[in-house]
């Protein structure tokens, strides 16, 4: 598979591999707002790593499925913890077409401190930091041959510094 291929399942997987449970939790527990989010998502998204590192087994090089998944945990948050919000509250209250409510929520989703603050606030925190620190050791003990920056962008930065 190509790089390009890894990379999206990597940003996808992850994001979705951690949140979804926040949704389905949501779902079958309304009034639970954090314990079982925080044991069961990074739980998830260790069994999707360990999938998708299997299935990378012989291709050495490419991208760092962890650190991919990691960045797909923090842009795709927001979204699955309104997501979340939408299924404990049974659809009820909706933002009703508000463009500046939605602009605002997809500029914070590539802003760290404003997911932090969000996620805070939904309860599944701890469950986005466990997955963060799990990707970080996952990176370092299985993946330190793959690449974070592109090897073409790489050499192309060092290019210009000359």
């Amino acid at each position: 598979m190509s790089s390009w291929k890894w990379f999206l399942l990597s940003f996808f997987g992850g994001g979705v591999a951690l949140w979804i449970t926040d949704v389905v939790v949501a779902a079958v527990k309304p009034n639970d707002q954090g314990y079982a989010v925080t044991i069961v998502s990074p739980a998830v998204l260790i069994l999707f790593y360990l999938a998708v590192l299997r299935l990378r087994k012989a291709d050495r090089s490419g991208p760092s499925t962890a650190i991919f998944a990691i960045c797909g945990m923090w842009v795709f948050a927001i979204l699955f913890i309104m997501l979340a919000q939408a299924v404990r509250d049974g659809f009820k209250s909706g933002i009703d077409g508000d463009v500046g409510y939605l602009a605002y929520l997809f500029v914070s989703s590539f802003i760290p401190t404003r997911i932090f603050w969000l996620v805070t606030f939904e309860g599944s925190i701890f469950a986005l930091l466990i997955g963060t620190v799990a990707m970080l050791i996952c990176h370092f003990a299985f993946e330190r041959s793959r690449w974070i920056f592109p090897p073409n962008l790489w050499a192309a930065l060092h290019h210009s510094r000359k």
